[in-house]
């Protein structure tokens, strides 16, 4: 890209009010309360019809298509091969009833809660009625107990049944531009997902031409640490034909003060997840990355910081295997997988710029 395409990109992308962070939030809010329960995200009632409304709203072409219950928005040449694939995942931590009596839960996530006690809001869901709905709300409490924890739903209102799907949850806040609740990892990768499609789609059609893009807004990532990351994701690659150029993944990325990773700095892009242990970018993409993110940030101040520290496995985990990880990218999600959970806005509208504009250089 040369330096008046990236200014007019990001030019297009700032005047946009659905990129504004006024709007930004609203939907990110409307995400946040939606149920996201861990491979059921696009039934009816579940987070699913939050994205579909919100894609149908941002002019995206056509309705999500469900791939094995992934929900996929196609742009660009539908007749051309897939050139690259752009993933973010719907679910969340999630838990499942253990002992109904004792009304003790297992978790179906990492547990990453804060010291031995924790207690926090949360709601029972349930498939009733053809579609998913609250059976119970009340608090999720957490107890360290034999080097585990011991973990306990108890019900204000309405009751647990055996076969529910128990997860945190509270309204989210924002206040001196911090976004703080339940949910921020990953309703933000969603919402940037969907962003990133209409700017693509709006601003940068000449690049589109003969190329063929998929969003795919995945689920069943969250899974145990000694367990499989990215099985919907998984699911969706032997269900499609690899892309030609590879995939990025949208995921909340760890704070990592000591290396500089906080909130309030712009987009986090990253190169390697688990220290290892997922996606290694090949040098090429990562250093196309470090000469756009100069460039871009000469033309809007603060739009990135390259990430060289730690990043959770994702859906990257599974895909990597099947195509080439061409960037790992978000923003600093600080208390993952708690109701603290807090990012900065301006981070989110920040990404907003950054993605089209490396996925309009990658192409």
């Amino acid at each position: 890209m040369t330096t008046t395409q990236i200014q007019n990109l990001l030019a297009n992308i700032s005047a946009d009010p659905d990129c504004a962070p006024e709007a930004v939030y609203a939907r990110l809010t409307r995400l946040l309360e939606a149920p996201a329960p861990a491979n059921s995200c696009a039934l009816p009632g579940a987070v699913g019809d939050v994205i579909s409304a919100i894609a149908a709203e941002l002019g995206l072409p056509g309705a999500p298509i469900d791939i094995s219950g992934n929900l996929v928005i196609e742009i660009g040449d539908s007749d051309a091969p897939l050139d690259l694939l752009v993933t973010a995942h719907m679910d969340r931590p999630c838990f499942r009833v253990l002992d109904l009596a004792a009304a003790t839960l297992y978790p179906l996530c990492a547990i990453r809660v804060p010291g031995d006690n924790y207690e926090c809001e949360a709601r029972a869901l349930r498939y009733r009625d053809g579609r998913v709905s609250v059976a119970a709300s009340g608090r999720l409490h957490f107890a360290a107990e034999g080097g585990d924890y011991r973990i306990r739903f108890l019900a204000d209102q309405g009751e647990l049944a055996p076969g529910d799907t128990v997860m945190m949850h509270c309204a989210p806040t924002l206040q001196d531009g911090l976004v703080s609740g339940t949910g921020l990892d990953n309703a933000i990768g969603a919402l940037l997902a969907l962003l990133t499609a209409r700017a693509l789609h709006r601003c940068a059609a000449e690049r589109l031409s003969g190329r063929r893009l998929l969003f795919a807004l995945t689920d069943q990532e969250e899974g145990q640490p000694d367990g499989l990351f990215g099985q919907g994701a998984a699911r969706l690659a032997h269900a499609l034909e690899s892309p030609r150029l590879g995939f990025i993944n949208i995921d909340g990325h760890n704070l990592d003060e000591a290396a500089g990773h906080v909130m309030g700095v712009g987009a986090s892009h990253a190169f390697v997840s688990g220290f290892g242990r997922g996606s290694v970018v090949p040098m090429r993409a990562q250093a196309l990355a470090e000469t756009l993110a100069s460039a871009v940030n000469r033309e809007r101040a603060g739009t990135v910081r390259l990430n060289y520290s730690y990043v959770s496995r994702s859906d990257d985990m599974l895909l990597s295997t099947w195509a080439r990880c061409l960037g790992l990218t978000g923003v600093i999600v600080a208390n993952a997988h708690t109701t603290e959970e807090t990012a900065a806005l301006g981070d989110i509208v920040a990404a907003a710029h950054w993605i089209p504009a490396l996925i309009a250089r990658i192409l």
